[in-house]
């Protein structure tokens, strides 16, 4: 939780940053029609098309309105939805095993 809330976890903006990846952008938001995103932790919890499934379950369980990290994290029910919400993405599981 500490790494979300700090932003060092292993997206592509952290590991840019520390020599782990050659870029700062989101990988599955490349393409021709599409601007590519930095994949920080909000791109990655609330925006990232890839995971558009994965976040229409999370924002049933947290109410559409309520995408602050902050806010989730205030509440064991809403990190738990949240915390689900990574693993289905599977995109922090080799970080994270």
């Amino acid at each position: 939780l500490m790494q979300l809330r700090s932003g060092h976890i292993a997206l592509n903006t952290h590991l840019h940053r520390v020599g782990g990846s050659a870029t700062n952008k989101c990988q599955a938001c490349r393409g021709p029609r599409r601007a590519q995103a930095v994949e920080t932790v909000p791109h990655f919890l609330f925006k990232c098309p890839k995971y558009k499934t994965e976040h229409r379950d999370m924002d049933s369980a947290l109410g559409r309105s309520d995408r602050s990290l902050r806010q989730i994290m205030r509440s064991k029910e809403r990190t738990k939805a949240m915390l689900r919400f990574i693993g289905r993405t599977g995109r922090l599981k080799k970080a994270l095993g």
